[in-house]
């Protein structure tokens, strides 16, 4: 029998509607924050509505279990963020000056994966998708696992040491890596649906996947802070932020994530997120100990992969007022007194002609200094430049995106490495992005 639809959904519904209104009119913390507002309102609003449809849910049903969801969902994530140093597949642009609300945002952002992709798996079998799909039973030997563990280490290694041509390898390798064990281990196996001809979880986590991925680069778009793909070949057609061929990556990542998930279980006597798996041996307590030193692993490794986000990965932060180093001090402390709270503010009242000349008139300035500040207001939120790279660009005679937009990537990024004389330069496809977002606004 249905259940009624539980109220942390409509509270799920509620904040995301909520969240998109505000983003539409930049009010904090939703503004800033509107990337985690939208994956929490989608896990409460999914999980509600397979209670609804089942009267079982994560939440409600597996309390215990979403929680404990949370902390390996930050962790498991985090690994692919420490191969990124590798990989350099994708940077954070716009993100919070303050390191604790920017770790905060980090742990609250990436535990959500997990949660989200399991949500919608759930929710796709509670609707009946491939409830009745069967395949060839396919059984593999002792020295099939032998293979398939060599095969998922190739991939790890090869995607991490040569990123350029098999970066994509590391959404594929831990489940060659990791299911074998989980197989011989008697857990919650993919290997052994193959065996059986039942592929219906295989074919779920590939749709939820998918689901996720377009949900995961659609409210990335909007977001302020965000994260910007630097993907070898790939860089020119983009569905949001994620050029096109990228999105083939999410269907094997939702199967990689629930190996991943399914192996840590392998240590909780095979006790796991899912409906049949919530109580199994419920009998076998995990020991104090066992979960202080689990407790302080995450916690560890949180701070290292942090750290090396920050100096990594991070490439810009939100450029506020009081950072606009062109603008003479005592200007920046008038501007608020004309409206002008932020840069934002700056760029949305000087869109016209007119507007700008008034704003230079009150605040006693040359019309041609205040297009100065406007221009340079641009450039540095252009695809969230930052600060520092429009220092950067300051001393290679760049002063406005019309200008950035005349440059050639290649010859500009050797007139930078000529200007920084080892002291790092932006790679080429952060310049190519960047004069790529330069041309599109001006021919606009």
């Amino acid at each position: 029998m249905k259940k009624t639809f539980p109220v942390h959904g409509i509270l799920g519904i509620i904040l995301l509607l909520l969240s998109e209104i505000f983003l539409l009119e930049k009010i904090e913390p939703f503004y800033s924050w509107f990337y985690c507002f939208a994956w929490w309102s989608y896990i409460l609003t999914v999980d509600a509505v397979i209670y609804r449809l089942k009267g079982n849910s994560l939440i409600l049903s597996r309390t215990k279990e979403f929680f404990l969801m949370i902390p390996w969902s930050l962790f498991i994530w985090l690994i692919f963020e420490a191969a990124n140093f590798s990989l350099e597949n994708w940077y954070y642009i716009n993100l919070p000056h303050s390191r604790v609300e920017r770790w905060l945002g980090y742990a609250i952002a990436y535990g959500t994966v997990l949660p989200g992709m399991f949500e919608t798996t759930e929710l796709l079998e509670a609707l009946g998708f491939f409830k009745r799909a069967k395949i060839k039973k396919t059984k593999i030997s002792p020295d099939g696992y032998a293979v398939l563990i060599l095969l998922g280490t190739l991939c790890l290694v090869s995607s991490v040491l040569i990123p350029e041509y098999f970066f994509p390898l590391i959404w594929v390798g831990f489940i060659f890596l990791l299911e074998p064990f989980i197989r011989r281990l008697e857990g919650k196996s993919l290997l052994k649906d193959l065996e059986y001809g039942n592929p219906q979880k295989i074919y779920i986590l590939l749709i939820a996947g998918l689901i996720c991925g377009l949900l995961w680069e659609f409210w990335n778009f909007w977001a302020l802070s965000k994260w910007v793909y630097t993907v070898p070949f790939f860089e020119d057609k983009k569905g949001f932020e994620m050029p096109v061929p990228g999105f083939l990556g999410f269907p094997p990542f939702a199967v990689q994530a629930y190996v991943m998930y399914n192996f840590i279980s392998l240590f909780r006597s095979r006790r796991g997120w899912e409906e049949f798996t919530y109580r199994l041996n419920l009998e076998r307590k995990t020991r104090s100990l066992t979960m202080v030193l689990t407790a302080i692993l995450i916690g560890s490794f949180s701070v290292l992969i942090f750290r090396g986000i920050d100096i990594k990965t991070v490439d810009s932060y939100y450029p506020r007022l009081k950072d606009a180093y062109w603008i003479e001090p005592q200007y920046r402390m008038d501007l608020p007194k004309v409206g002008i709270a932020n840069l934002d503010d700056l760029l949305l009242k000087t869109r016209e002609k007119k507007e700008r000349d008034e704003l230079a008139l009150r605040l006693l300035i040359p019309k041609e200094v205040f297009i100065q500040w406007v221009e340079k207001a641009q450039l540095v939120q252009l695809k969230g430049l930052g600060i520092e790279n429009l220092r950067l660009l300051e001393e290679v005679g760049i002063f406005s995106i019309s200008a950035l937009a005349q440059e050639d990537p290649e010859k500009l990024y050797q007139k930078i490495l000529e200007v920084v004389q080892g002291r790092g330069s932006p790679r080429k496809a952060k310049i190519r992005i960047w004069v790529r977002e330069a041309r599109t606004q001006v021919r606009s």
